[in-house]
């Protein structure tokens, strides 16, 4: 039987509103696909900056067609967001991501966990497109169970034990869209990592 944490789910969505995490909550992955979809319609298209062209003149170009990426889905639930996406228009990528650091709309990706108390995502990046696209998408929407949030990081413990029980891992903690106030102390989204991050959040 599973179990939900009730206490943490609603942690987790107070924590996340001062990170500038949209939180939506769906039934299941179906909504929550649908949902990153249409994400990705209501969205302007990526800006791309071509290297070796004057980026103060002609330098910034729109592409013609959005690009839609989820690495870590089963078949059956990639097959049921590129069939949305195609009803789009869209591109669908679930490999290669190295080949299109140009500019990705939205990324959709499944969560492993996620602690309530800094509502934080947690997943598991042993693949090179997972963490591509976790960090190169403009766009950031994230399935995440119910089921899965912990109220704190020593929470989180024993599922990080066993992943390292496997051998060297590596496992994004993902707070928030990317932030930095670098640059004269002002706050910008977006430099290293995605503009937004949404998540999910299904019953299961």
């Amino acid at each position: 039987m599973v179990t939900i944490d009730k206490e943490a789910v609603e942690l987790f969505k107070q924590k996340a509103a001062p990170v500038s995490i949209k939180v939506v909550e769906v039934k299941g992955m179906t909504e929550a696909a649908a949902y990153a979809v249409d994400v990705c319609g209501q969205k302007d298209f990526c800006e791309l900056i071509y290297c070796g062209t004057d980026t103060t003149s002609a330098g910034v170009s729109r592409a013609d067609k959005k690009m839609f990426c989820a690495p870590n889905l089963t078949d059956k639930e990639y097959a049921t967001v590129a069939e949305l996406c195609a009803a789009k228009g869209f591109d669908m990528l679930r490999t290669g991501m190295r080949g299109h650091l140009e500019g990705i709309d939205v990324a959709f990706t499944t969560a492993d966990g996620a602690i309530a108390e800094t509502a934080t995502t947690i997943i598991e990046c042993m693949s090179e497109d997972i963490r591509l696209a976790t960090m190169i998408a403009e766009i950031h929407v994230v399935a995440l169970k119910k089921s899965q949030i912990k109220k704190t990081s020593y929470d989180v413990e024993p599922y990080l034990q066993k992943l390292m029980e496997k051998g060297p891992a590596f496992t994004a903690f993902i707070s928030g869209a990317s932030r930095t106030a670098d640059i004269e102390r002002v706050l910008t989204l977006g430099v290293h990592g995605p503009l937004e991050l949404h998540i999910a959040l299904m019953e299961a």
